[in-house]
């Protein structure tokens, strides 16, 4: 073979190889692309996009909990989501754990973001960053036997046990601040941290606790699961709380905070945050 004709096979080789790179590489891009999420901050594929670990329940029904086939579900989960469906520069990968366990996975940055309905409180606030932007709203009332006629009020729990969640809850601020203003009528104050239905069911039939703080949605739960046909639970007072629930961040987390609120917004002004509370919530209403 001439010289000349090792010169030309050479350079047809590499046209070839050439073509066949630049076919692989536009192929290749095609199938990163993926659809948009509809975030207007960017146009990030998912392989540049940062991952956000995300910790929440295993038992607060209907909004963070574990299915029969051991699968996260609830309204909290929905909302994240679609939160995640909106921002395109993160992916979410989730930790889910007993209630009690979520702040401190957030103190020692196991996670970025705390999910468990919390509500704002001072106490709260000092160590963590709220999302500006709720993402549900309920209303707590007192529950206790249906059979159980002296309890009618909040002024009627003086010296009653009555299981108001953990220390760090609206709830238990908000007893914590009657127990103070109302001297020799101290309600006796029960603090759980991580409890599920059916041991508040168990505790009030029991009478371990003769009250307990719900929502109106928890009673329905409840009395369908744990009433053997009938009811069991009736709420009865004035509302002890009407709050909101919001995300927790780490305090110097501005940036993931603010990316939250943004897509919250959009989902209450497109509709889906009321789609995802139908679903999840509709039979409390």
């Amino acid at each position: 073979m001439t010289k000349t004709k090792m010169i030309k096979r050479a350079a047809l080789v590499m046209v070839t190889v050439l073509g066949l790179s630049m076919f692989t590489g536009c192929g290749s891009s095609s199938g990163n692309s993926g659809s948009s999420k509809g975030n207007s901050s960017g146009s990030s594929d998912s392989s540049s996009a940062k991952t956000v670990v995300i910790g929440s329940g295993i038992s607060y029904v209907p909004y963070a909990y574990l299915d029969d086939n051991g699968k996260a579900v609830g309204y909290d989960y929905d909302v994240l989501a679609a939160i995640d469906d909106y921002l395109d520069d993160y992916k979410f990968t989730y930790d889910s754990m007993s209630f009690d366990n979520i702040l401190l996975s957030l103190d020692a940055d196991k996670i970025d973001v705390a999910a468990h309905e919390y509500e704002y409180t001072d106490e709260r606030a000092e160590k963590y960053l709220f999302s500006e932007e709720y993402y549900s709203e309920f209303v707590t009332r007192i529950a206790v036997l249906t059979d159980n006629e002296e309890i009618k009020s909040i002024d009627d729990l003086a010296g009653k046990k009555v299981n108001a969640g953990g220390t760090t809850s609206a709830t238990y601020t908000i007893l914590t601040a009657w127990n103070e203003e109302h001297p020799g009528k101290e309600i006796e104050l029960i603090s759980t941290e991580a409890t599920n239905n059916e041991t508040t069911a168990t505790n009030l039939k029991n009478g371990v606790w003769d009250a307990v703080i719900l929502e109106q949605k928890d009673i329905i739960k409840m009395n369908e699961n744990f009433g053997n046909g009938k009811d069991f639970l009736k709420l009865v007072g004035e509302p002890i709380n009407e709050s909101h629930g919001y995300f927790l961040f780490n305090k110097d987390d501005t940036e993931l905070q603010q990316a939250f609120d943004e897509a919250i917004k959009a989902l209450k002004e497109n509709g889906k945050l009321d789609e995802i509370a139908d679903k999840w919530l509709s039979d409390a209403e």
